[in-house]
């Protein structure tokens, strides 16, 4: 008999085929674009909205599921969520000044190496211009597959209120994250404003929004969607917690360890540090930019002897286990999506980036 995470890895590799083809045939009708500058541009988002995990999309597609037995109607929620999730991405690169996304140089990046001649400050501002305009032009285009794949179904105007709130709880979360650091706060002020990136950022953007989404479509009452966000915010923090834990102590070498601490974001292993007698020697590093080696040893090393990164798995896994019992005594949702469920969660818990 498969255990939950097998369960989940068979259906995860089944609906990601299914998304990938959908967002393949989207990415080749936005190339039809006349315009030689505009495509130019759009070409570069195709290549970001292409082989990503599509997990946000699948999500979509289990929480209709959870009440319906086929997600094929529920496609192009799942395609116009992924296309949100790359819009938004395309936003956070200018914000966070990346010049690679999944592999894949940025559309800040590319307009740079397009625009060499012109100096900096110009190049600069008109590079993240464009990137702006394109991340802009994702979101409307999301709002617009929603509108035009769903505009007969009685439920359109509950979906589109939800995919909304959405994107204004994952800008709200952004702009908390970017003003946090330059603010002087209260340790509880603080640690609330942690948590509320977590919820904002994580739980709703990435588990109970697509989830909500799905079983919208599906035709799900009020008391359902509670549930179900109650259920994601509990999975979506433990979420956020481990990766902030992975960005620093991940093995993997593709991984850019410690962005946080160089960005000076204010995490839960941050306010935990903060607490402790190795706070000042914690914050040397801080907003560095350039880390060695050694520099990434003493950060690990203060980490773990401050018992920071102690706290923060044990607060991660109170919530997974929370998340866990809170799933169980949901009646309405079958035993095989629960299944499908906790074998999701397994993935979580188990990766190691």
């Amino acid at each position: 008999m498969k255990n939950n995470l097998e369960i989940f890895t068979n259906y995860y590799q089944k609906k990601k085929k299914i998304i990938n083809k959908k967002i393949n045939n989207f990415n080749n009708k936005l190339l039809e674009e006349n315009n030689s500058l505009i495509k130019e541009n759009l070409n570069y988002f195709t290549e970001l909205n292409t082989n990503g995990k599509n997990i946000r999309g699948l999500l979509v597609l289990l929480g209709y599921e959870l009440l319906k037995n086929d997600s094929d109607y529920a496609i192009d929620l799942a395609l116009a969520y992924e296309v949100f999730q790359t819009a938004i991405l395309v936003h956070d690169d200018i914000i966070d000044q990346d010049d690679i996304r999944r592999g894949k140089y940025t559309i800040t990046y590319q307009n740079k190496r397009k625009y060499s001649s012109l100096e900096n400050s110009n190049r600069n501002h008109l590079s993240n211009s464009i990137a702006l305009c394109i991340g802009d032009y994702g979101l409307y285009l999301a709002n617009k597959i929603i509108s035009d794949s769903y505009q007969e179904d009685n439920n359109l105007g509950k979906i589109l209120s939800c995919f909304n709130q959405i994107v204004l709880d994952t800008i709200k979360g952004e702009i908390l994250e970017v003003t946090l650091p330059y603010e002087n706060q209260t340790d509880e002020d603080l640690e609330n404003n942690i948590y509320n990136i977590y919820l904002l950022k994580t739980a709703i953007y990435t588990i109970s929004g697509p989830l909500s989404l799905g079983l919208l479509l599906a035709g799900a009452e009020k008391g359902k969607i509670e549930e179900i966000r109650i259920f994601g915010e509990k999975i979506g923090i433990a979420f956020q917690i481990q990766d902030d834990i992975l960005g620093i102590f991940s093995n993997e070498v593709e991984k850019n360890l410690a962005t946080d601490i160089k960005e000076n974001k204010k995490t839960l292993l941050y306010q935990e540090v903060m607490k402790t007698k190795y706070k000042e020697e914690f914050l040397n590093y801080c907003g560095k930019k350039d880390f060695n080696e050694k520099d990434i040893e003493n950060i690990k090393e203060i980490l773990i002897k401050s018992k920071a990164k102690e706290n923060c798995e044990k607060k991660m896994n109170e919530l997974y286990e929370e998340g866990e019992k809170i799933l169980e005594n949901i009646s309405w949702i079958s035993i095989d999506n629960k299944r499908l469920l906790l074998g999701f969660i397994e993935m979580l818990k188990q990766r190691k980036k």
